[in-house]
């Protein structure tokens, strides 16, 4: 069995126009990374409220928050339980 390796559109156009993203889109690429790898890392070993989150990362809760809406759109995270306080707390969805 051959397995074909994919290709995608957007490599196909810079390798026929020699287009470059911006230094500034490069930096933003890498900072929601940064995020992305840190509110993850603290949701691999339980299911985390947006203000345990943030606390354990570092990071703001609205910042926080706003990535895990994110999340959730795209069905990364998912909702586990609502806390006793009426909080949410959000676990990784399984990868199928």
């Amino acid at each position: 069995m051959t397995v074909q390796k994919k290709t995608y559109t957007s490599k196909l156009y810079r390798e026929k126009t020699g287009a470059k993203a911006s230094q500034q889109l490069l930096d933003l690429r890498r900072s929601q990374l940064e995020v992305y790898s840190k509110i993850t890392g603290a949701l691999r070993t339980s299911p985390k409220t947006v203000a345990e989150i943030a606390r354990e990362t570092g990071m703001d809760t609205k910042t926080v928050f706003w990535y895990l809406s994110t999340y959730y759109k795209y069905n990364i995270v998912s909702v586990v339980e609502k806390t006793e306080d009426g909080f949410y707390r959000y676990g990784m969805k399984p990868k199928e």
